[in-house]
């Protein structure tokens, strides 16, 4: 059972995918795998704890999403179609090209390096670091061991440590699967991490591929897969993995719409329901979405402001349901959250003190030469693919670049707020949170940067 509830919200996520590009013809189903198996998660997640509070049983619930899942694969119907072009490289482009071929050498050894990196630290870790034990996965046994009284105990619940005002993405889908299994593995939360960091690296590499080129997406999946600390946050069962994870899918699917001629409502619309996968997600999702509407308005430079509406209102489509959801759930179950309800007074007198903005400065300095725990500063690369690229362009295809560029700036900006009004001591804050607020941001870094560097197809 628990193996049949993993396997249903993974192809219900890929299916999903793959209705929504349909019209994409060039799109690998590897591509869509990435994108589509982390998407079945948050989908199975959303409907446990729906349905669940509306008193439904367990089984009834899976029930539910494999009638889904059956109607999905009607939808489909060529189930060989939707499984097909899923090797990673053509054999003879490999023999033809030497740089491309080393290219995937590297990236197939580095993967299986971290593969095994994971699996060992899995097994010295099996419950994860400070926070998965202690919140994350103790969260998902709270739900799991009293499935109909569980909304009563977060709403009673406040903790300094346990954090029942934090969304229920990773929560729920554990404990929906240690539900069906009847046993609370530690397996469940460590193959969840597993997705979630593997899809990451796996969505980076074959989206800038698709935008760039093969070479230049293995070279953006080896960032990731190069750097220790990626895989030491994939190990921890946090759920910046998964927030992160979330922020990327967001920004590729923007980038995908409106990659044509013609903006694609479709994606627009799945894009929004990542952006409120990733509120379900962890709290800093709703910071992301105000932002990510934010950075849509530098498009107006661009376009009518009318045909930028009408694609803010299809990517409202995907959102809204996922938002009402959270808000529900943060009204009515979760208790208020700490850090907002310790505000008063003291706020203003933290905005206008000049040695709290100081102190986050040189914290950020900090971050931005020693983030990701390289043996070397890497960082001069990235100026180095710049200068050899001729700098940064943008593509006769797409000018996605500008509002995703926009929207990274806005979110450090508003990291940088939140540690500047937070309650709780600032260096402390600062040492326990910056590390993985940057974790959350770096994929779609990576993502964004690949993208705007020039090459033929930019002007």
């Amino acid at each position: 059972m628990l193996l049949s509830s993993i396997f249903s919200s993974l192809l219900l996520g890929f299916l999903s995918c793959r209705l929504i590009f349909k019209e994409e013809e060039n799109v690998s189903s590897r591509f869509l795998a990435n994108l589509g198996i982390p998407v079945g998660i948050g989908i199975s997640s959303i409907i446990f704890i729906f349905f669940n509070l509306l008193g439904f049983t367990p089984l009834l619930i899976f029930l539910i999403e494999i009638i889904l899942l059956i109607f999905l694969i009607l939808k489909v119907k060529k189930l060989k179609k939707a499984i097909g072009q899923f090797e990673w490289l053509n054999l003879n482009k490999l023999i033809q090209s030497p740089i491309l071929l080393l290219a995937a050498v590297i990236y197939f050894y580095s993967w299986m390096m971290d593969a095994g990196i994971f699996f060992f630290d899995s097994i010295a870790e099996p419950h994860g670091l400070w926070d998965a034990w202690a919140d994350w996965n103790l969260g998902a046994k709270l739900i799991s061991r009293d499935p109909f009284g569980w909304a009563k105990s977060f709403h009673e619940m406040i903790s300094e440590d346990f954090h029942t005002d934090y969304p229920l993405l990773q929560k729920g889908f554990i404990a929906r699967c240690w539900i069906l299994a009847k046993t609370e593995t530690v397996l469940v939360p460590m193959i969840f991490a597993f997705i979630f960091t593997f899809c990451t690296i796996g969505l980076v590499a074959s989206a800038v591929a698709y935008f760039t080129t093969k070479t230049e997406g293995l070279m953006a999946g080896m960032v990731l897969l190069c750097t220790p600390f990626f895989m030491t946050m994939g190990t921890s069962q946090y759920a910046d993995n998964t927030v992160g994870y979330f922020f990327l899918a967001t920004i590729v699917l923007l980038t995908f719409a409106r990659s044509g001629t013609t903006v694609k409502p479709l994606l627009l619309i799945a894009a929004g329901f990542t952006a409120g996968l990733s509120a379900w997600s962890k709290n800093e999702g709703l910071l992301f979405i105000l932002c990510l509407f934010s950075s849509q308005l530098t498009l107006l430079f661009f376009k009518n402001y009318r045909e930028l509406f009408i694609e803010l209102k299809y990517l409202l489509f995907g959102l809204i349901p996922v938002l009402l959801f959270i808000g529900y759930y943060k009204m009515v179950i979760a208790p208020p959250n700490q850090i907002m309800i310790a505000q008063g007074p003291q706020t203003f007198v933290k905005l206008t003190d000049p040695l709290r903005y100081l102190t986050v400065y040189q914290w950020y300095k900090m971050q931005f030469t020693e983030f990701g725990q390289w043996a070397l500063n890497p960082w001069w690369l990235f100026l180095l693919g710049i200068l050899i690229k001729g700098g940064i362009g943008f593509r006769k295809y797409n000018y996605a670049f500008v509002s995703n560029f926009t929207w990274l700036l806005l979110m450090l900006l508003g990291f940088f707020l939140i540690e500047i009004i937070t309650p709780l001591d600032l260096e402390f804050y600062l040492s326990t949170s910056l590390h993985r607020l940057f974790f959350q941001l770096f994929p779609s870094f990576i993502f964004i940067y690949f993208l705007g560097l020039k090459n033929k197809q930019t002007i």
